[in-house]
């Protein structure tokens, strides 16, 4: 049997799945904490590169979380309050905020943030969990890839700025940070000895229009999207679009009627903006929905030399 999966073989989109499970949910951020809870990891947990590494949250769809997650968006008071001490201008600060939010509230949090010094600063810990399991080390990212051909690597999904892939960042995590917990420096920042040494790895990952295959490394059923070439653009179908500034580009979007604008507006948009910026636009396509527009997929849209480097071609 083939280890490789088709991407266009996958059910529907996961946008779909999570209006379905949290239509109610509408602040923006507890809708970004609630797909950091429900969204799958990116890395194949069952996969022997990295086997008992691999982090896994507790099922979100429970009566106690699933309670107090729609009371935080009622009253999404604490959370905000939570995250103005925790000040955040970068994604992954804010999604890590986010998830310490979360794992204070379970009772679980011992720890965020712990940076470990000697001579010099030789790590940090993002999180010291006291879990089901015993006392554990976690670390966090949130990334998103896009998936270049020939190859299918874990190396070929790559960052949008070009500057890093997903090989690259598992084997930082894996192999370098998770380690930090047996330095000797590095004990007298725990208060007990560490049971386990975890990654928790969100996001999306972006595939090319044609159909692709994805590497066993990589989680089946991650969240995922589409890239494309400006030049291509067309070839994205909906009716509905809204580029999503940086620190949106966590859960699926649900918009006013006023954050819409059409196809021609943004090809427009985009065209002159890729003149003085080269940086991809990540883009919302969405459906019109009981008075919202809502998510149904997600593309980053590139300028058309993106990646014409032969290092990355």
């Amino acid at each position: 049997m083939n280890p490789l999966s088709d991407v266009s073989l996958t059910n529907a989109p996961y946008q779909t799945g999570f209006q379905r499970r949290w239509p109610h949910i509408t602040h923006p951020d507890v809708r970004n904490l609630v797909w950091l809870l429900d969204a799958p990891g990116l890395l194949n947990a069952h996969h022997p590169r990295w086997v008992n590494q691999v982090a896994e949250l507790p099922p979100v769809i429970s009566a106690g979380t699933t309670a107090w997650l729609s009371e935080l968006d009622r009253n999404p008071a604490p959370l905000i309050k939570f995250l103005s001490i925790h000040p955040h201008t970068r994604l992954g600060h804010y999604a890590e905020n986010l998830l310490a939010f979360y794992f204070k509230w379970r009772g679980e949090l011992v720890a965020h943030g712990v940076q470990v010094r000697s001579h010099t600063t030789l790590g940090e810990f993002d999180f010291l969990l006291n879990t089901a399991s015993g006392f554990e080390h976690w670390e966090f990212a949130c990334k998103f890839y896009l998936f270049v051909q020939p190859a299918n690597t874990l190396g070929n999904y790559i960052g949008p700025d070009l500057r890093d892939n997903l090989d690259d960042k598992a084997h930082k995590i894996m192999d370098l940070q998770l380690a930090l917990g047996k330095h000797a420096d590095a004990q007298k920042y725990l208060p007990q000895p560490l049971s386990a040494a975890r990654a928790l790895l969100k996001g999306w990952l972006f595939y090319p229009l044609m159909p692709t295959m994805t590497v066993p490394e990589v989680a089946p059923w991650h969240c995922r999207g589409t890239w494309c070439r400006l030049a291509e653009f067309d070839a994205i179908p909906g009716h509905f679009f809204r580029p999503l500034t940086r620190l949106k580009w966590l859960a699926p979007a649900k918009l006013s009627e006023s954050d819409i604008i059409s196809r021609h507006q943004l090809k427009t948009e985009l065209a002159h903006q890729f003149m003085v910026d080269s940086r991809p636009v990540l883009v919302s396509q969405c459906d019109e929905l009981d008075g919202y527009f809502v998510e149904s997929g997600r593309v980053f849209v590139v300028p058309d030399p993106w990646n014409s480097t032969p290092a990355i071609r």
